[in-house]
């Protein structure tokens, strides 16, 4: 028989009727096939949002079209060829000339220029053949030339902003399209969070809902097998039945909310199978760090949408300069010149220009304008307006972001008393239900009073629900009105190939079959468990994990497990603290990135494998190795990383208490669970289990942690602890004597390393 977070014994028998109630009333849809059922959590449903969005899709495709127009604009600069031909006949009866026949073809190339003027080289060639009409002779000539034509704007068209005004204006509104993109995430980013949090509130909801109907079932069979029936029976039992009748109804409502919820959810991450969806990452409690000034701060530093608007500023502007310009007279200089040749045929004119050449030239002068200019004026005008109205829509949002900020931390402050209200009034209607149910059983209460007070206890539960939710959401979108919820989420993007973004595919989950944990417990078919969330609960800087949108692709660096979660699964690793397990984890992510490195020792030393290799250290900081990697980059030899002895390093371990046993210890877990803390379970002897919220290495970082938990009303003391973690074995070479290896272990000491010299294998 299980309990729910009411305490409350629930009937399998009794939860399986209910729910079948459930289905039936859900409608036909709802009673085919029981959806399988997927363990999400918050990090996971952030990383499939970002992948299979299809707003997103739609809005990174937006980006890739912009990109196009910035390549076709630079088309401008492509040099134009162009080829052409004439010919024709004249004849003029009683002209000496009777007939006269010509012929020109030609060849050019022409390349626009930055400051507005073009260059154009070109050839042709041509002839002419006079007929004599009483003699029946002919003359024919062919001229041909080579010659370069330069002409130059010198007011309107001038200039190369100008000119490439087209140029930048496409990669103004590319840069614009990516700060929309940006924008796009972070409101689908939010939307996520926020409707995740919403179903798991909603999802408590039900089990309390369902945990009441329970209650109210026990009551009624309790009532009827009284041997001795009470004299106030009948009414006894019409209470209960009323009630069990009102939670079937509320019990109802609430399946088809989180229905309604799973859907919305599905749609926001692109899971299109009808999957029952179990979020486990409760709402994040974690304060906020920023101040107000300070988030305001970041707000018209980092905001997408302000951004987008300064960049329509700048476009204005430059319009605005262009269409002034433009206003201008035209005046433009051309100036050409060649070399020319004449002969019999058209391969004499062409021999002449190479032999003994003619020559031409000329420069020349265009000027013109409109009498009035009244269309290039009001161009110049209605631009000059424009930007000015940007300018101010610039100074309205900047105005609407900072109230907006302040609104969020006010919303932040009332949403935090609004939770610490809701807890005391939850503790207080727990401890008043058990009163009741004391009472009751000594008589002095009634059915429905106790009926009442779990009323009471289901609404103060429903109320701190909501009130953790508004919170965790507040705080959420006080980061996204900063334009900081990405980065505070791990999210970067690669805006080099947005397209990538909306070719993303990302396998749909797979329901579970039963499958064994770590801890060698089995799950039950219909649950899948998803990754570690990389956002863990929203925190301001993500240790455990970190996403990153490569060229549009999302990939998750590798995850660190969370203490509290291994710790709580895991009986036979009582004595393996949670940041122990994130330390492998942390050396596995650091072997894995440099497997490149690894391939490139082999490669280099493929020809001269040896004996001997020198040994640089052995790490446990991720930090330290990539330092000491460098180095040995520098002294001319290639790092090689792999997994080394695990070392039992001291720490500060934040102490809450000793627990004789293993379920109470795990039930504290729980607690340090809820509030984001890196709980941990040590075995200390005698059958005992030491519970930690975290093991640290920095006193300072311990030190803020305890601050922060203490704020909370938990107590807890520092502590040295040691703990096992892993260490990642940093060599160098392969040499066939130890002298070889020992020069080059010498260059290495130079670089300030502490090189040892050691057989290949051990």
């Amino acid at each position: 028989m299980a309990k729910h977070a009411t305490g409350l014994p629930v009937p399998k028998t009794l939860r399986a009727i209910v729910f079948g109630i459930i289905f039936l009333a859900a409608g036909k849809g709802h009673c085919d096939i029981v959806p399988e059922k997927v363990n999400l959590s918050r990090g996971f449903a952030v990383e499939m949002a970002l992948r299979k969005n299809i707003d997103l899709r739609v809005e990174a495709l937006n980006s890739s079209m912009a990109e196009t127009d910035v390549a076709r604009s630079r088309g401008f600069y492509n040099p134009f060829f162009s080829v052409s031909a004439t010919g024709g006949v004249s004849a003029v009866p009683g002209d000496p000339f009777f007939k006269t026949t010509s012929g020109l073809a030609s060849i050019g190339l022409t390349q626009y220029i930055p400051t507005g003027g073009s260059i154009a080289a070109s050839t042709q060639t041509g002839f002419t053949n006079a007929e004599v009409e009483d003699s029946g002779t002919s003359t024919k000539d062919w001229q041909s030339s080579v010659g370069i034509t330069v002409t130059q704007p010198l007011l309107k068209n001038s200039g190369k902003e100008t000119t490439e005004v087209s140029i930048t204006l496409a990669a103004s509104a590319h840069q614009d399209s990516l700060e929309r993109l940006r924008l796009v995430i972070s409101d689908t980013v939010l939307a996520v969070i926020t409707s995740y949090n919403h179903l798991y509130a909603l999802r408590q909801v039900l089990e309390s809902r369902l945990t009441a109907l329970n209650s109210a079932q026990n009551f009624l069979d309790e009532i009827r097998n009284q041997i001795k029936p009470a004299p106030l029976q009948n009414m006894e039992i019409a209470n209960a039945e009323f009630a069990i009748a009102q939670r079937r109804k509320d019990l109802v409502e609430a399946e088809r909310n989180v229905r309604d919820q799973e859907a919305s959810l599905r749609y926001l991450i692109g899971m299109e199978p009808k999957t029952q969806l179990i979020p486990v990452d409760p709402p994040s409690r974690l304060e906020p760090q920023e101040t107000e000034d300070q988030a305001v701060k970041d707000a018209l530093e980092f905001r997408p949408d302000l951004k987008q608007l300064q960049l329509t500023l700048t476009s204005s502007q430059l319009q605005e300069r262009v269409a002034r310009h433009q206003s201008l007279p035209d005046l433009s200089v051309t100036a050409s010149g060649g070399l020319t040749g004449t002969g019999g045929s058209i391969g004499n004119s062409f021999q002449q220009i190479g032999d003994r050449p003619g020559s031409f030239w000329s420069v020349g002068m265009l000027f013109s304008v409109p009498l009035g200019n009244t269309s290039a004026i009001n161009d110049y005008r209605k631009s000059k307006i424009r930007a000015e109205q940007v300018q101010n829509q610039v100074k309205a949002l900047a105005w609407k972001i900072r109230n907006d900020v302040e609104a969020d931390m006010r919303a932040l402050l009332s949403a935090r008393l609004q939770m610490q209200m809701a807890d005391k009034s939850l503790q207080f209607a727990e401890q008043r239900l058990d009163e009741y149910r004391k009472n009751h059983k000594a008589g002095t209460t009634t059915v429905q009073d106790v009926l009442n007070a779990e009323n009471d206890l289901i609404s103060a539960r429903n109320a701190q629900l909501d009130a953790v939710e508004t919170f965790a959401n507040a705080v959420t979108k006080l980061w996204r009105d900063t334009g900081k919820l990405l980065d505070r989420l791990g999210v970067h993007i690669d805006t080099s190939h947005p397209a990538d973004l909306a070719n993303e595919k990302m396998p749909t989950p797979a329901p579970e079959r039963a499958v064994s944990t770590d801890a060698g417990e089995s799950k039950k078919p219909g649950s899948t468990d998803m990754p570690a969330a990389p956002v863990s609960d929203g925190k301001v800087a993500l240790p455990d994990s970190e996403m990153q949108v490569n060229g549009g692709r999302i990939t998750t660096k590798a995850e660190k497990e969370q203490g509290e979660v291994k710790a709580s699964r895991k009986d036979s690793a009582d004595k393996v603290s949670a940041q122990t397990k994130e330390g492998e984890k942390e050396a596995a992510g650091m072997v894995a990135g440099e497997q490149a490195t690894v391939f490139a020792g082999k490669a280099e030393n493929a020809a001269a494998t040896g004996k001997y290799t020198i040994k640089v250290g052995e790490y446990t900081v991720k930090s330290a190795l990539a330092n000491a990697k460098k180095k040995v980059q520098r002294a001319g030899l290639s790092p090689v990383v792999k997994k080394g002895p695990t070392k039992k390093e001291p720490m500060l371990g934040l102490y809450i208490g000793e627990f004789p046993d293993r379920e109470s210890a795990r039930k504290e877990l729980d607690k340090l669970r809820s509030v984001n803390a890196k709980g941990l379970i040590i075995k200390s002897g005698a059958g005992k289990y030491s519970v930690y919220a975290g093991s640290y290495v920095n006193r300072k970082y311990a030190a803020k942690e305890l601050e922060r938990l203490a704020a909370l009303g938990i107590k807890l003391s520092m502590k040295n602890i040691s703990v096992s973690v892993p260490t990642s074995l940093l060599t160098a070479g392969s040499f066939p004597t130890r002298e070889a290896a020992m020069n080059e272990a010498a260059k290495l000491e130079k670089q300030g390393l502490k090189p040892v010299v050691i057989e290949n294998g051990k």
